[in-house]
């Protein structure tokens, strides 16, 4: 998965540097990640805050279809408590590289409705908890995890998903969501692990 990650980036480089109709833009935005944790009927959604920033490419296809290949880097911070007895506080790090169609519509002279779905690769750089126990005084104890490498949590997902912006002039605002396919549980147990993302950003266009 991280070859082919590391594949599409690549991809994605070439054909902007080969196409004269590319116009880039850069954003930054906030994003909510929702991580479900499911076995049998019983289920969990664990809320996370954070922010993203990066840079795309639009290719124009036809008048008003475009092809936007990008690379984003997000950040994701979480605060839970187990019942006041496990204080958790984690931190994590990814690199997302979308491909979305879009398609653009003129509403004034100045302003433009677009319209955009499509895939995104995912890698996880880095995932760590911070934990704290609150049991008895003498009994406590804290300490850190790395996810990736000491619990069963997958790096690399697809997501798929889509969104709306309102550009005026040089500048789009944009709400998105992207769902993830993959069960980032990799043990062989019967639990599945789902993350889904609502973001909202701005962008300027060169």
């Amino acid at each position: 998965m991280k070859r082919i990650i590391t594949l599409l980036a690549a991809a994605v480089m070439m054909t902007i540097a080969t196409n004269s109709f590319a116009q880039m833009s850069v954003g930054i935005g906030y994003l909510n990640g929702s991580d479900k944790v499911s076995t049998g009927e019983v289920s969990t959604a664990m809320n996370s805050n954070g922010l993203y920033a990066g840079f795309s490419y639009n290719l124009m296809i036809s008048d008003g279809v475009g092809l936007a290949p990008g690379i984003y880097y997000s950040f994701l911070y979480s605060n839970d408590s187990l019942f006041g007895i496990v204080d958790t506080k984690t931190k994590e790090h990814f690199i997302n590289v979308p491909v979305y169609l879009n398609f653009g519509f003129d509403l004034t002279d100045n302003a433009r409705l677009v319209i955009f779905a499509g895939p995104t690769a995912q890698f996880g750089l880095d995932s760590r908890t911070e934990y704290q126990t609150n049991i008895l005084e003498g009994l406590n104890a804290s300490g850190k995890q790395d996810n990736y490498k000491e619990s069963d949590y997958g790096r690399t997902n697809i997501l798929i998903g889509g969104g709306i912006g309102i550009g005026i002039g040089r500048i789009q605002i944009s709400a998105g969501y992207d769902y993830g396919l993959f069960n980032l549980n990799t043990s062989d147990s019967d639990i599945t692990r789902i993350k889904s993302y609502i973001k909202s950003g701005i962008s300027y266009m060169f």
